[in-house]
């Protein structure tokens, strides 16, 4: 299916169905040209079938989203789903850093008590130990369940209900922790848990959206990279003001525990601010409902079909796409295999080893945050020039050399200088390497049943991802030196890298789930009632910018209430 050349002749209902802002000139030679050689994205298609029972109140659009707009490289629009990924992004950033304030307050906390108590450890563990274990439990739960998640959603119509009810337990998990003390360390820690699995379904659920953006490898580059700025921009900002803030206060004449909690407070405070504003107008006004991919098989239910789905997706990923396949044995080792196991490991090495206070680590945090930035854009360059996969590699690489020369030099509190330099090469490596990988995500699953795919990408991220934070933790309670123990992640990414070199070629993996991309398009527009965007005439003469008469023509609308789609 192709994208009309000329579109002014649509119906005036088309520019409010459609997902995308026109205040630009749409008719320059390269948009137009753009429209002339792209299908519309399943993105575009939902905004244009939506009901839009919920319509977003100019006021509010005005401020609140146009921050957070995306144009689109090619066609030069917005689409309104980019602008929920940016939102969504964003919200997240906080609540990530938020952890790191907590995560500090939590350690020293735990390790007042068990001094207090006269022994070595605190139920069990050391107090140095508290964060990882966490993770450690975060992970296996997520590995074993994640899958399941993908494939429930797959089979119902509860893609944008999981979504919203993850990010709502997400942060009501951080707002939870804004009564960290003493008293309650232990049960704010549980509630981290809880947001931190929460975190790794919502990603699973946000990350089943991304494909549906773009079919076009650069778009996507271009739309990765934005949303990781979009994130690094925010949380960056938004730590600068807990440096600010912190440093002016009066809870530091109390000590470094007082001012460290009062740190978390305010953190945990402002990230849930934001979370609440951010997450509840991304999901209220701008992601769609999706329809159900396929129907449970006849004789079994929900659950078992889950499990039997992942049976049968990870044979046949094995046995049909050798890229993926690769990939997923990479990300058992990739520093995102385990959601805030970097971080819990990073502010445990930091606050006992280096002996930073809640305050240099929040300098560090916010040097690797402004990083992020030129990094993000390295990978959009990287993945146009020579591909996400290779851009991946190098970034991995990066970041392992990186990870290794901080084990190796900042040997005790008299080194700590080091850590600010480290800190902004670990950010541009740390901002290359997601873009590029979520790119390279998006480029070699098949196309049709992404939720289920991000599952089972999850399930291989979580399956080893609990394994950096059980051998730090084993390593710590055996007194064994920290450094080697941050090292434990370089060794991690090098194996991860090591193993993409298995993947073969990335054109020939493109290649071979393109037309998944046709049938995945076709089955959305039967499922969810738009048959007119797109039919087996535009299917076959979508080479040549036809409609099976020789001509370029728009989208019909009879008999549609909502609009079509207007790219112009």
């Amino acid at each position: 299916m192709t994208l009309p050349a000329e579109v002014s002749d649509d119906p005036p209902q088309a520019a409010a169905a459609n997902g995308a802002s026109s205040d630009n000139d749409s008719s320059s030679a390269p948009a137009s040209s753009a429209k002339l050689s792209r299908k519309l994205s399943i993105s575009e298609m939902a905004s244009a079938s939506s009901t839009r029972r919920i319509v977003t109140p100019k006021w509010l659009s005005c401020w609140l989203e146009f921050p957070f707009r995306i144009k689109n490289n090619q066609t030069g629009e917005y689409v309104e789903e980019a602008t929920a990924h940016a939102m969504d992004y964003s919200a997240r950033g906080p609540i990530n850093q938020c952890g790191g304030f907590v995560g500090s307050a939590m350690i020293r906390l735990a390790a007042v008590k068990a001094m207090k108590a006269g022994t070595p450890t605190i139920y069990g563990m050391k107090p140095s130990s508290v964060l990882t274990v966490a993770s450690l439990i975060v992970n296996i739960s997520a590995g074993v369940t994640m899958p399941f998640v993908g494939a429930l959603v797959d089979h119902t119509d509860h893609r944008k209900i999981m979504g919203t009810v993850s990010a709502f337990i997400m942060t009501v998990a951080v707002a939870v922790q804004i009564a960290i003390n003493e008293d309650t360390w232990l049960a704010v820690w549980i509630f981290e848990i809880i947001g931190g699995y929460f975190m790794i379904m919502h990603q699973v659920c946000t990350m089943a959206y991304l494909p549906d953006l773009t079919h076009e490898t650069p778009e996507m580059g271009h739309y990765t990279a934005r949303f990781m700025i979009d994130q690094y921009f925010v949380q960056a900002c938004f730590t600068l003001i807990i440096i600010l803030v912190s440093t002016n206060w009066d809870h530091k004449d109390n000590g470094i525990l007082a001012s460290t909690i009062a740190t978390a407070r305010l953190s945990a405070g402002m990230a849930t601010g934001i979370g609440c504003v951010l997450f509840t107008y991304a999901w209220t006004f701008l992601f769609r409902k999706r329809p159900k991919l396929r129907e449970i098989p006849e004789g079994s239910n929900i659950f078992t079909t889950g499990f039997q789905r992942i049976a049968v997706t990870t044979k046949h990923v094995f046995s049909k796409y050798r890229a993926l396949r690769w990939f997923l044995v990479a990300l058992l080792f990739s520093p995102e295999a385990g959601a805030g196991v970097v971080l819990s490991i990073s502010v445990t090495f930091l606050t006992f080893y280096v002996k930073m206070t809640v305050t240099e680590i929040a300098i560090v945090s916010i040097i690797m945050l402004f990083c992020n930035l030129p990094g993000a854009l390295i990978s959009k360059f990287m993945c146009r020039k020579v591909n996400p996969l290779n851009s991946f590699r190098c970034a991995e690489m990066c970041y392992a050399m990186v990870n290794a020369l901080i084990a190796g030099t900042v040997s005790g509190p008299e080194k700590k200088g080091l850590v600010y330099p480290y800190a902004a090469m670990a950010g541009v490596a740390f901002g290359w390497m997601f873009p590029s990988q979520r790119t390279l995500t998006v480029a070699i699953i098949p196309k049709g049943q992404e939720t289920e795919m991000m599952g089972l990408i999850s399930f291989f991220g979580q399956i080893m991802g609990w394994l950096p934070a059980l051998l730090f933790t084993i390593m710590n309670e055996n007194g064994v030196d920290m450094r080697w123990s941050m090292s434990l992640i370089s060794y991690f990414l090098a194996t991860s890298c090591c193993l993409t070199f298995m993947c073969g070629s990335y054109e020939n993996a493109v290649q071979l789930v393109a037309h998944t991309s046709d049938e995945y398009l076709k089955q959305y527009s039967r499922n969810s009632g738009v048959d007119n965007f797109f039919d087996e005439e535009q299917i076959k003469d979508e080479n040549d910018g036809t409609d099976g008469s020789g001509t370029n023509t728009p989208p019909s609308t009879e008999g549609k209430e909502d609009g079509v789609v207007e790219m112009a």
